[in-house]
């Protein structure tokens, strides 16, 4: 078994023989990351066997996590998961035929840490870790059966409340990105963490285009909360969903993801809802169940050198808290200007 590095359009070939899982194994996905922040190193590794027939391909990003000297090796970062893809069903694969071509490359990296985030656990012989967990929804046939039988009372209580607050919600591909943009910033810099650079999402649905769609809710006029879909096949990804907190008196984001289910039920286009990436947080996984969705694992596998342990680089950690406090009462400015800096240094 050997490695090799592959080219960009190499890698959009190789992967159109594997096809993929999600649409963060999309090639894309790798072209935006290398062209909104051109100074982190990528490497799509394709492992080839004796024969020279492809066995598999990986995605690594290089991170250099706020905190660490050495660099991380992640696939992918800025996604929810987006691990290996295999030219066939990946149990039929032994230890030997991943574990240690990967681990040649890693030995020869500076990197103290791989890590792979997968919906499958991988072969035998990675550390497993990770704090996140998922929730995937299997839409019903109709709007009642989600009304009446999908989601809880306390979820048709939330919407019934947002309807009273006389919340509106519009949908488009990227004609209101701006208004995005300003929700996200003012989100962030509530929550104290740090935002991508301004060209993040522009390029993200320009690459995208109708796979991307951004869902806006106002009250009165004025934009209060936004949800960020991607689209794979007949899967909606939850990748982005932001609201204003001078308005968390409402059920914002309640209003916004009924109004998307009825939307998505009534196109009989999508079949499944992936709720994204939630940490063990039982306030977020109370919300998500609410809809009806089920909890489900993500695989957080990881390599080490030598004397490291699994990295654990989450705003939860005490250690953050003075930071994040700080960051809060930063001007705007400081957001746009440093924020980027530290978000490629965040390991999410």
């Amino acid at each position: 078994m050997k490695i090799r590095c592959c080219s960009a359009d190499e890698w959009r070939k190789l992967c159109g023989e594997t096809g993929y899982g999600s649409i963060y194994q999309d090639p894309r996905w790798l072209e935006l990351i290398e062209q909104v922040y051109p100074r982190l190193r990528l490497h799509r590794l394709a492992c080839v066997d004796d024969s020279r027939q492809l066995v598999w391909l990986l995605p690594l990003v290089e991170i250099k996590a706020i905190g660490k000297l050495r660099p991380m090796l992640i696939s992918v970062p800025f996604g929810n998961y987006g691990g290996f893809l295999y030219t066939k069903d990946p149990s039929s694969f032994s230890e030997e035929q991943v574990l240690s071509p990967l681990n040649e490359f890693f030995n020869a990296t500076r990197a103290f840490a791989l890590e792979i985030r997968e919906l499958e656990s991988p072969p035998q012989g990675f550390e497993s870790g990770g704090d996140f967990v998922r929730f995937e929804l299997a839409l019903p046939a109709t709007v009642e059966q989600m009304w009446k039988h999908t989601i809880t009372g306390n979820a048709r209580t939330s919407v019934r409340k947002a309807d009273k607050f006389d919340v509106h919600v519009s949908f488009c591909e990227g004609s209101q990105l701006d208004i995005f943009q300003e929700l996200n910033e003012q989100h962030a810099a509530y929550h104290g963490t740090p935002i991508h650079k301004r060209s993040w999402y522009p390029a993200l649905v320009e690459k995208f285009g109708k796979q991307a769609e951004i869902v806006i809710a106002n009250v009165q006029g004025t934009p209060v909360g936004a949800l960020l879909v991607l689209y794979h096949e007949e899967k909606a990804i939850l990748h982005a969903a932001i609201n204003d907190a001078n308005y968390r008196n409402i059920p914002v984001m309640d209003k916004l993801l009924w109004a998307f289910f009825e939307k998505t039920i009534e196109s009989g286009k999508v079949t499944n809802f992936d709720f994204g990436r939630t940490r063990a947080d039982s306030g977020k996984r109370f919300f998500k169940r609410k809809w009806g969705a089920v909890e489900k694992p993500l695989h957080y596998s990881y390599l080490l050198k030598p004397g490291h342990v699994v990295p654990r680089i989450l705003p939860e950690n005490p250690a953050f808290a003075p930071a994040i406090v700080l960051w809060r009462h930063l001007p705007r400015w400081v957001h746009r200007s440093v924020g980027p800096l530290l978000r490629v240094r965040i390991p999410t």
